[in-house]
């Protein structure tokens, strides 16, 4: 016996998207954007970016919030983020953005978020996007890790070395060699801790790893050191009398 066609309305072709009417399919005009940021620390330091995003995937559906997916034939939430943090990392402040179906107060959407995460993360703030806010985009990741004490007499003499230089040649691990000073904004060793930040690269720049290796320090990363992102700076949050602007 054949099936009887479905009457599915009047269809209708907007900006090469088929919409039919009646369709649950929502206004894009009417989704809301959110900037939530959340930290990453314990075991959760040892799992890979792929990893991290499908779990937040999860939490996304256990807190049943009213994510925006994509459009096509495998549609995705609309989440994106800021940065993947390098594997072993642990981080005090990962940025991310996510549209809603729905407007929720911030305060809603932490809760939601937090009553259903797993042990190390923690989202702990949430800023709603108005119209003609830019996407987010990366300026610079700000570092800091304990130096032990037997190591730190010799840090401290290469940190020297390293501000005044006009250029530091670094191997990175593919075999390039690049200049890692220009991308180097903060370099401190103070008391046990050693301060880093970065500029926000889209090149084969130097990166944590290359610096630890300049100061002496790459074999002993994830042994005796073990860096932290202490925050992510994203270019429209700046202020002109942010410090990383001189």
């Amino acid at each position: 016996m054949k099936g009887r066609a479905r009457d599915v309305g009047k269809v209708t072709l907007q900006k090469g998207v088929l919409i039919l009417d009646g369709s649950k399919r929502s206004d894009l005009t009417t989704r809301q954007r959110y900037r939530l940021r959340f930290v990453k620390q314990g075991n959760l330091c040892f799992i890979g970016h792929r990893d991290l995003l499908r779990a937040i995937e999860r939490l996304l559906r256990r807190a049943r919030l009213p994510v925006a997916f994509s459009q096509g034939f495998h549609p995705k939430p609309r989440v994106s983020y800021l940065s993947a943090l390098p594997l072993g990392f642990s981080s005090d402040d990962e940025a991310m953005e996510l549209i809603l179906e729905e407007k929720l107060s911030c305060e809603e959407l932490l809760t939601r978020l937090n009553s259903v995460s797993v042990a190390g993360l923690r989202f702990f703030r949430a800023v709603f996007l108005e119209d003609g806010r830019p996407k987010q985009q990366a300026y610079a990741f700000s570092y800091d890790m304990t130096i032990p004490a037997e190591l730190r007499d010799d840090v401290a003499r290469r940190v020297e070395e390293f501000l005044a230089a006009d250029s530091v040649e670094v191997v990175k691990a593919n075999g390039k060699t690049v200049d890692a000073r220009p991308v180097v904004l903060e370099l401190r060793l103070e008391d046990a801790t050693l301060f880093m930040t970065i500029a926000a690269q889209s090149g084969p720049e130097a990166g944590v790893r290359e610096i630890l290796e300049y100061l002496n320090l790459g074999s002993q990363l994830f042994r005796s050191i073990f860096p932290n992102r202490n925050k992510s700076t994203i270019v429209d949050e700046l202020t002109e009398g942010s410090q990383l602007l001189a």
